[in-house]
Order: structure tokens, then C-alpha cells, then sequence
């Protein structure tokens, strides 16, 4: 009989053999409204040029549609990034390094990123709030600005999920690197 024995994550989730992590699933929501943002700006982008140069007719909407959904985009796109470790860096002087060193260069290099997450959390809800109070609305498609808004703190949001999990991985191969390292 074969009893499938639930492992702790990180982030408290439960998860047993054959079924997918929390994080795995974050992951691909993160890419799935990535990819369909993409894809439906460039389909409204195509439009809207077939329409101004074909037919002299033009759409008010379509570009500040393309803006507001390429904002989403990047704060969401930094959190993939970020999930993945594609986010540019300069690796010249981790070359000169142990490989202990390198880790807790990557462990610092996260933790500042993460102070850096935590501010833009608070300052972009600091803008939502304000944005709902002032009752702003987009020119041309008339949606409330704070929707535009909040794809910044929900970004760097998810982008401190990925970032935590990063440092707390790391750390794991810190000790385990230094325990292989002290019986050598």
C-alpha cells in the first residue's frame, strides 16, 4: 500500500507526489496572464494600425489600452523574472569568488531586492489609496486609474513571494555547501 506522506513547503502549502505546488501554480497563473497580456495588446496593436493606415480610421482607446496593459505587464514581468533569476546582474567578480562567497553575494543581492520590493508594496498601495480617493478615470477608456495602479504593488507583491523563496533556497545551500565543505 502506497501512502503519500504530505511535505511542508515554505509557504505552508501541503503538496503530495503527483500534485503541483502552490509556487508551481503561481508560476504558471504569473505566465498564463503574462502571456494572454501580450497577446491581446499585440492583437489590439495590429488593429488599430490595419485601421489608421487601411481605413483612416483610428480607435481613442486602443493606445491607452496597449499602456495600462503594458504596465501590468513589466511589475508582473518582473515577478517571472525574478521566480526564474533572469533578472540582469553583473557576475564579472563572481567569477573571482569561492562558491561559498558567490551564495552569500546572491543571498545580499536578494535581500536588498526585497527591501526594495517591500517599499514599492507600500508606496504603490500608498498610490491606489490615493487614486480611489480622488476618483481619477482614464481618458479614453473611463476605468478608475487605481486599476492602472495596482499592478504595482501587486507586482512587486508576487516579485517578494519569488524573492523570499529565493533567499530561503539559497540559504539552504548555503548551509549545505558549508556542512560538505567543513567534512572535506
Amino acid at each position: 500500500m502506497n501512502i503519500a506522506i504530505p511535505s511542508f513547503t515554505l509557504y505552508g502549502i501541503f503538496e503530495t507526489e503527483g500534485r503541483i505546488s502552490g509556487m508551481k501554480w503561481l508560476k504558471r497563473i504569473e505566465e498564463a496572464f503574462l502571456g494572454t497580456s501580450i497577446a491581446l495588446a499585440t492583437l489590439v496593436l495590429f488593429v488599430n494600425i490595419v485601421l489608421r493606415y487601411v481605413f483612416s480610421a483610428n480607435t481613442n482607446w486602443a493606445e491607452e489600452f496597449i499602456r495600462y496593459v503594458m504596465i501590468w505587464i513589466t511589475f508582473i514581468g518582473c515577478s517571472v523574472c525574478f521566480s526564474r533569476g533572469l533578472h540582469v546582474g553583473i557576475d564579472f567578480f563572481l567569477e573571482f569568488v569561492s562558491k561559498k562567497w558567490n551564495n552569500v553575494i546572491g543571498i545580499l543581492v536578494n535581500i536588498v531586492s526585497i527591501i526594495l520590493m517591500i517599499f514599492l508594496v507600500r508606496y504603490g498601495t500608498e498610490l491606489v489609496k490615493f487614486s480611489m480617493n480622488t476618483g481619477q478615470i482614464t481618458p479614453s477608456l473611463q476605468i478608475k486609474m487605481y486599476w492602472v495602479y495596482l499592478g504595482i504593488p501587486v507586482g512587486a507583491a508576487l516579485s517578494l513571494i519569488h524573492l523570499v523563496s529565493n533567499v530561503f533556497n539559497q540559504f539552504k545551500n548555503f548551509t549545505t555547501n558549508s556542512i560538505e565543505e567543513s567534512k572535506i
